[in-house]
């Protein structure tokens, strides 16, 4: 988008003699909006959860729409540009200025000679037909429907991930909140939170996992095996991305046991023990000890751990 007055200028004046590269940028700034507009829609249908939704996230996801939406519009685009070039550079309304992209969004756009022969046909032909009732709400109850179906697709899929996840941990989660005095749900949450329900499971150089499953970075006293990755942190107030050394297992089981032995054995994590019985206390004192930078992550971690599909699966596992 244009934030370069100059050039800003410089196009309205283009607009204005009728330059066809004028013509040009105005159509691809059109498209861009276009673009932006779309995706803007996409993302709106897609439900929120507990791993996104900050207002930081929110405005670096508009930033990159906006620079994506510029970026496409800048290539082949797609399509629509070409369109508005050529409707712009024909048969345009004598009276136009130098115009903003926005201005043509309610102008209408006079049809071309083509255009009106097509229409003429089709009009003729539709008074030999017969003319079937009409259902003016029937095409929108059907989009309705598909919308919906896409909707429970995707719920279905997410749900179908948690439950995968959570079968795969449950049963090393379960040892390790003994060993902690706090409950399952709790360790689950906290992993979900710090992997995306697993999704973004750190890889080592050979493809495999690195079962980073608390995130627990690789300092001095760590002697296993370490993975330099991407971070966000959260300093003075504002996210920035970073890179660390983090801690790598073997396996789950071998993630879930050192986490409990991390957190034993750290005495700044003695106060989080105290509330074990208290799930929601027992995330807010792992916060306040200095767990994670992200100001939200407690409650990201309560919020995780108050999902339904988490706590019928853990009750079911343990009938």
């Amino acid at each position: 988008m244009y934030n370069d007055f100059q050039a800003l200028g410089g196009l309205k004046k283009g607009a204005r003699e009728k330059s066809p590269e004028a013509i040009k940028q105005v159509a691809r700034q059109f498209e861009s909006l276009f673009v932006q507009m779309m995706l803007k829609s996409m993302r709106d249908t897609v439900p929120e959860n507990a791993l996104s939704g900050s207002n930081a996230e929110k405005m670096y996801q508009e930033m990159y729409d906006k620079q994506l939406s510029a970026n496409i519009s800048s290539g082949r685009g797609i399509g629509l540009a070409k369109v508005i070039e050529r409707q712009l550079g024909g048969d345009v309304d004598s009276d136009i200025e130098g115009r903003l992209p926005s201005d043509y969004l309610a102008r209408p756009v006079r049809a071309r000679s083509g255009v009106d022969q097509v229409i003429q046909k089709s009009r003729a032909t539709q008074d030999n037909q017969v003319i079937a009732p009409e259902h003016p709400r029937f095409s929108t109850v059907l989009a309705d429907r598909e919308e919906q179906k896409i909707q429970l697709k995707n719920t279905d899929e997410k749900s179908s991930k948690q439950v995968q996840f959570i079968d795969r941990i449950l049963p090393y989660a379960q040892r390790a909140a003994e060993k902690l005095g706090v409950d399952a749900e709790v360790l689950i949450a906290q992993s979900a939170l710090e992997t995306g329900w697993g999704k973004y499971l750190a890889l080592k150089a050979d493809g495999e996992s690195s079962h980073s499953f608390f995130g627990i970075k690789a300092d001095s006293h760590w002697q296993g095996e370490r993975l330099e990755v991407a971070t966000r942190e959260y300093r003075h107030g504002a996210m920035q991305q970073e890179k660390a050394e983090f801690r790598v297992y073997e396996s789950a089981s071998q993630a879930f046991d050192d986490y409990a032995n991390f957190i034993l054995e750290n005495p700044r994590y003695q106060q989080a023990l105290e509330y074990g019985y208290d799930g929601e206390a027992y995330a807010r004192e792992l916060q306040k000890a200095g767990y994670a930078t992200d100001p939200e992550y407690a409650n990201k971690i309560n919020r995780i751990r108050s999902d339904k599909i988490l706590q019928s699966r853990v009750e079911l596992k343990n009938l």
